[in-house]
């Protein structure tokens, strides 16, 4: 399904209609929504095609330039990987993470892909995302940790140094 950005994991499943109205009644405890696979801690991951051509032309071709992912706003415990390649997990809700990828894109064909999972994230988070006083009945934590609301919640775009 596609899913918005900036956005988070229960808007885009209340816009798949996958879950009803999630501030109405326990509408977001739709328990196979929440269902991790044996074997498995990735819950949801967001991705993304581009071309670098199109998205930048011929800035990227400089052989002395940089080129940055920038994630203005993720919350939280997600991994970032382009094409395969590893770029680091995210755990601060309030933190701009920036990744060199100069050597990862390809110039027809790039795929971005942020993976959220049920490890604890140990970093801050905006509290009213994660239960709080709208939803104090929320089944949805790991060893203390709120996953109730997971998203980008902010721009994600490249930069050129």
């Amino acid at each position: 399904n596609n899913a918005t950005v900036p956005g988070d994991v229960i808007t885009d499943l209340q816009a798949a209609g996958l879950i009803g109205d999630p501030l109405y009644e326990l509408n977001f405890k739709n328990a196979t929504l929440w269902d991790v696979p044996v074997n498995s801690t990735v819950r949801w991951v967001y991705s993304k095609s581009f071309s670098t051509t199109a998205v930048a032309g011929d800035h990227l071709s400089a052989p002395s330039n940089d080129v940055v992912l920038v994630f203005d706003g993720v919350k939280m415990g997600a991994t970032v990987s382009l094409n395969g390649h590893t770029l680091g997990k995210m755990t601060d809700q309030f933190v701009r993470y920036n990744f060199t990828v100069t050597h990862f894109l390809e110039d027809d064909h790039n795929e971005v892909k942020v993976s959220f999972d049920d490890t604890p994230t140990e970093g801050r988070f905006m509290a009213c995302t994660g239960g709080w006083d709208w939803g104090p009945y929320s089944n949805t934590y790991v060893e203390n940790d709120h996953t109730f609301s997971r998203g980008i919640w902010k721009s994600v775009y490249l930069a050129v140094n």
